[in-house]
């Protein structure tokens, strides 16, 4: 079985110097490349995307997610959206440039199915 599910994150710079909109972009672009190339290699992640709000430091992250239970779908969700934040470098001893502000963040049924 197939489940949505999405995350919204916000974001704090953890070098203020390097707080700008284009380094959020670079950022949430990683993220989001991550998140393709975890796609490419589990048949279990369905159309992986991410929705940003720059000048907020804002992403939700939505995918689809191939699992027995709802339960065990939020796990693996969660997992790879932590993969992909490691990826782009978000909680990563000396690659630290942007970290969540929500240390644990809920994940939600989409309202969304899929045709």
């Amino acid at each position: 079985m197939t489940f949505y599910l999405h995350a919204d994150l916000t974001f704090v710079c953890v070098d203020p110097t390097r707080d700008t909109d284009d380094e959020f972009d670079t950022f949430t672009d990683a993220v989001t490349d991550a998140l393709y190339d975890l796609a490419e290699v589990d048949d279990g992640i369905i159309d992986p995307d991410i929705t940003v709000k720059i000048t907020d430091r804002w992403a939700s992250i939505h995918m689809g997610i191939t699992a027995d239970t709802e339960a065990d779908a939020v796990r693996l969700f969660s997992a790879n959206v932590r993969a992909a934040l490691h990826a782009a470098g978000c909680g990563t001893p000396d690659w630290p440039i942007y970290k969540p502000t929500t240390p644990v963040p809920q994940v939600q049924a989409a309202g969304f199915t899929r045709a």
